[in-house]
Order: C-alpha cells, then structure tokens, then sequence
C-alpha cells in the first residue's frame, strides 16, 4: 500500500509541474483620465498630480489628419475613431520610457498610455491596423519588439491601413493653396476674424497654424486648428 500511495503521489507531483498556471493579466495603477482624441497617436489626459497633459503615445506614428496644409492621411479618421472608442473617458496610466526623452520638441509628455487591465494602447493600435511601429532617431522604445509583432500580425491579415484603400501608404501630401475669391485678401496678406462665426461664414474654418486667421485666441485647445468644431 505505500508503494502505491508513494506512485501516486509522484503522479501528481509531474502533472502540478506539467501543467502550466493559468495566465494572468498585469494590472496597473490608473493615475489620469483621458480628455481629448488629438489624433490617433496624440491624447490629451488629465492626471490627479500633474493635471493637463498632452501625450505623444510611444512607439506608434498615425496617419495625419490634422497637419496644417497636408492632406488627410489614408486611414487617418479611422485611427482616430479608434482611439476615442478605446480611450476617451477611460482612466489610464501613462508610463514613460528609460530609453526615451520623457518631452519631446513640440512640448509633449513621450509615454505609452495603458489601461487598469494591463492593455497597452501602441501594442493594441499596430495589432488593429491603425497605427505603424515607429522608431525616431534611430532609438527604439522598450515596447519596439512587441509593437511591432503586433503591427506583424495586421500586415498579415490585410487588417486596416494595411489593407484596401491604403495598402500601407499613409502618407500626407502637400495641399496646394486655394486660389483667392474676388475682393478677398490673397493668401499671405493680413487677415483677422474676430471670431469663429466669422471665420465660417468666410468659409476658412478650420483655421491651422500658420494659415492667414489663425491665431491663438481662436484656438481653444491649443492643438492648432482654430474653429474645428
């Protein structure tokens, strides 16, 4: 009888260490909530510390869609549409990266924004297709590998930009300057609206920096595009 309870006991103890533990889920600390869908790699949050930021999501490039005086970009709408489905209103952790300036040039926190449940919105945005792995400088962000796995898989299954109408090409293209109507201001020349209203009752709105009107006091948000709404 021992000789029998001794097998048995062994046989359980190889099936526990066979068997692998379930996985888990990481969870994480959710510090802000998220204000505002700039575009599909740019968000605004606020968190319970800092307050106000803005946020160029590591890792990932979108297309364009609000770059003053270039084109939408292919798939452009459809990764912001992403984005706000899956972060507006939500509360996240936004997490910087070692390898990475924590601001970059246009005055942006550099961070990954990821939820309580652990799901991490540049690895989740390559898997759907709206969004590219993106390296600057020759410097990868930690999380490269895994984006770009998950950008990987997109490609293979022909899923968003990767597949019809983009096929991959996102690039924004130059907007040529609209000829002047007669009796109005031609483009560079001085030009003032002393509101939105005015501004879309002239047919301008929306107004870009650098674009004749543009100017701060128009633009709430400050994101550069005066009167978008």
């Amino acid at each position: 009888m021992k000789r029998i309870i001794a097998a048995l006991l062994a046989t359980f103890a190889l099936i526990a260490t066979a068997t692998p533990a379930p996985a888990t889920a990481d969870t994480v600390d959710t510090t802000a909530v998220v204000l505002k869908i700039v575009d599909g790699d740019t968000i605004d949050i606020r968190d319970d510390v800092r307050g106000r930021l803005r946020i160029r999501i590591l890792g990932i490039d979108t297309p364009e869609t609000k770059k003053p005086g270039y084109s939408i970009g292919c798939w452009g709408p459809q990764a912001n549409q992403f984005a706000i489905d899956n972060l507006l209103n939500q509360r996240v952790a936004f997490i910087t990266d070692p390898t990475q300036d924590t601001t970059g040039r246009y005055g942006r926190t550099l961070a990954y924004l990821v939820t309580e449940d652990g799901w991490n919105y540049s690895v989740e945005a390559a898997r759907a297709g709206t969004a590219k792995a993106y390296i600057y400088d020759n410097n990868p962000v930690q999380k490269y590998a895994e984006i770009a796995a998950a950008e990987q898989e997109a490609k293979t299954a022909d899923r968003g930009l990767w597949g019809p109408p983009c096929n991959g090409d996102t690039e924004s293209t130059p907007l040529s300057a609209p000829k002047s109507a007669p009796g109005t201001p031609a483009r560079g020349a001085s030009v003032y609206y002393p509101n939105c209203k005015a501004a879309r009752a002239a047919g301008a709105a929306p107004l870009y920096v650098g674009q004749p009107g543009y100017r701060s006091g128009l633009d709430g948000d400050g994101d550069g595009v005066a009167c978008e709404g």
